[in-house]
């Protein structure tokens, strides 16, 4: 469980700093307004995009692997339940 915390911070670090890289020349004021995109801007929106993506689909595999392990851990129960409620059946 500790492993998927951290993985989900550390996509999540990833996906935010994505996020900032596309925002930042907007906001700090460092793009005029009006004014055609600096190769500066262009370079933080399009890295800032592809941070942002990676750190989506890291999101997305983390807790689809989490999902996956739930997958797991039931099916074992869900036998043994089955399986409990045969013999109490009388089958």
């Amino acid at each position: 469980m500790v492993v998927i915390r951290a993985g989900l911070a550390g996509v999540a670090a990833v996906f935010a700093a994505g996020v900032w890289l596309v925002a930042a020349p907007f906001a700090l004021g460092c793009q005029p307004a009006g004014a055609g995109w600096t190769g500066a801007t262009k370079t933080d929106v399009i890295l800032g995009g592809l941070l942002a993506a990676a750190g989506f689909a890291g999101l997305f595999c983390v807790t689809a692997g989490r999902v996956a392990e739930l997958y797991a851990d039931a099916r074992p129960a869900a036998s043994l339940a089955a399986t409990a409620d045969r013999e109490n059946s009388g089958s």
